[in-house]
């Protein structure tokens, strides 16, 4: 597992969505009702774009400055990120962002993608035509959002990312499961906090989104199962050069954190051997 215990402690070079305001954007976010809400949103949404780096500590003192709210929103949305995977606890420690390693993001990578199929299944067999028309509203306005690499305007970038959240989101709801739509969104998340902290999105800049997307929403209204399996599998296909950045980077932190390991690690002392009596022979009679 890389050891992220260097920790860069804020403030961050990245700006907090907490400090994003468009009305587009607040178009895209889910209604945040109180202050644990707001807490919980922008915390998430910060550690899964790289605001928070692996294994940081969340101080929650640091962290009522940092968004301007009190101490116990601040617990409680510590606490509630702390069952999607994106914190852990440590005892007698605190809790900390999500450590990261290879074993960790393929597995959640299989995961997401099982589920995706999965959850998509049920929404071609329940959906009704009330969810069709969502599906098409929301990919029409998905269409006007312009395409924002990470190294683009960071606020553009985050409508963008919202916008196809959202389209997914509303292709999945017609599953009627809240639990399999909750685990899709957590599974998400993980996911692409390591693209977000490790890939290489040169790969990903001649992409047509707008063009895959609109077939796969095509296939899903003409409830062809099969078409939209294959296209499915075709867009998740189109990220496997960023995915496998991921690994390598990934790869090479491990092996350097286990070449440091070794070099810090004291050496052993060396433990004296018995000292061997020799056996006196017995004189012939």
């Amino acid at each position: 597992m890389p050891d992220s215990r260097k920790q860069r402690h804020m403030p961050t070079s990245l700006p907090s969505v907490a400090t994003f305001h468009a009305p587009e954007l607040d178009a895209l976010s889910p209604e945040l009702a109180g202050p644990t809400d707001k807490a919980a949103f922008w915390l998430q949404r910060d550690i899964v774009r790289g605001v928070f780096q692996p294994y940081e500590r969340l101080k929650v003192e640091q962290l009522t400055k940092f968004y301007k709210l009190g101490h116990s929103p601040i617990r409680e949305a510590i606490l509630l990120l702390s069952s999607t995977g994106l914190v852990v606890h440590e005892h007698q420690k605190g809790y900390r962002v999500a450590p990261v390693s290879v074993a960790d993001y393929l597995d959640v990578l299989d995961a997401y993608q099982a589920i995706y199929h999965l959850v998509l299944s049920k929404s071609v067999e329940r959906g009704d035509e009330a969810w069709e028309e969502r599906v098409v509203v929301v990919l029409h306005r998905t269409m006007k959002v312009r395409k924002v690499m990470p190294d683009g305007d960071p606020l553009a970038r985050e409508l963008w990312q919202r916008a196809y959240k959202a389209l997914h989101r509303e292709l999945l709801s017609g599953s009627g499961s809240p639990v399999l739509q909750r685990i899709y969104s957590n599974l998400g998340d993980r996911a692409e906090r390591y693209l977000n902290l490790y890939a290489d999105f040169e790969a990903d800049r001649e992409r047509d989104h707008h063009a895959e997307h609109r077939e796969i929403v095509d296939a899903l209204i003409a409830r062809d199962g099969d078409r939209l399996h294959r296209l499915i599998g075709t867009f998740f296909a189109g990220a496997q050069p960023m995915r496998d950045i991921v690994v390598q980077r990934l790869e090479a932190i491990e092996a350097q954190n286990g070449l440091r390991r070794r070099r810090a690690a004291p050496a052993r002392p060396a433990v004296p051997k018995p000292a061997v009596k020799k056996a006196k022979g017995r004189k012939r009679a």
